[in-house]
């Protein structure tokens, strides 16, 4: 573990009581004890320094403070724009793995839709809700062993027709992206992030990618085709070198951006 997650409903006081899950994971897991010191994150990606100060009754005790590394309030590492993965749901637990490499990766929100290709499909709320659930929670640890200071968010399911309500209305520092098979009429990645966008929405198909409905939907919001190359990748490796892609070409701006 590289950090340790703090639950959603602690509000900055200088303690915090787990039980449940959350104690089991320190106590069995990981086999804490009390005087044990490790690095914590809260829901807005601040860091601190948490110490177990009890243990009683399989109830944790931990005392919390802010880590002086970066300082409370000053998430850590330099920051990108938003990135917002917007997931076609693909067959079978495939969403779990693009759930997990995503949040590693540092994408700021996941909205997984079912679109006209989507093999699985949103049966009802509740199943929604458990798939919520579970994303969740791999989402959680997924942040714990990779030491992301980006909460990433998650979504329930929901159809592709409502992506534009999902979304919001659309900013001026937004772009807006969709990764196709084929190479569409498109400007390269490199030119489409030359700019200094505040939020990127990258747009992955499912098994059998987007349908040319759904493309013509995504070119009527102001989305624009980005290609990856002639091989044709499974939508969950699809997705992982969609965001590898952006994210390299934003942390290495400096080195091919123009200088005057």
């Amino acid at each position: 573990m590289r950090q340790f997650v703090l639950p959603p409903d602690w509000s900055g006081e200088p303690g915090c009581v787990l039980a449940g899950e959350a104690a089991r994971y320190l106590l069995s897991v990981l086999r804490l004890s009390p005087g044990d010191r490790f690095p914590g994150l809260d829901r807005e990606g601040r860091r601190y320094e948490l110490e177990i100060r009890a243990v009683e009754a399989g109830r944790v005790e931990l005392a919390v403070r802010p880590d002086t590394r970066t300082g409370e309030g000053r998430p850590g590492g330099t920051r990108l724009p938003r990135l917002v993965l917007v997931q076609a749901l693909p067959k079978g637990r495939k969403m779990d793995l693009v759930v997990r490499q995503a949040a590693e990766a540092g994408v700021a929100r996941i909205i997984p839709v079912e679109s006209s290709r989507s093999v699985a499909r949103i049966s009802d709320e509740g199943g929604a809700a458990a798939k919520r659930a579970r994303w969740e929670r791999i989402v959680r640890e997924a942040l714990q062993q990779s030491g992301s200071s980006l909460r990433t968010e998650v979504d329930s399911p929901r159809p592709f027709q409502e992506l534009p309500g999902i979304l919001g209305k659309a900013a001026p520092g937004r772009i807006g992206l969709y990764f196709h098979e084929a190479p569409l009429e498109g400007a390269a990645l490199h030119r489409y992030l030359s700019g200094e966008p505040e939020e990127i929405v990258a747009c992955v198909g499912p098994e059998g990618g987007f349908s040319m409905d759904e493309v013509r939907f995504l070119d009527g919001l102001g989305f624009r085709p980005a290609h990856l190359g002639p091989t044709v990748l499974r939508t969950e490796t699809a997705a992982l070198y969609a965001v590898a892609a952006i994210q390299v070409i934003l942390r290495e701006r400096s080195s091919w951006t123009p200088t005057a």
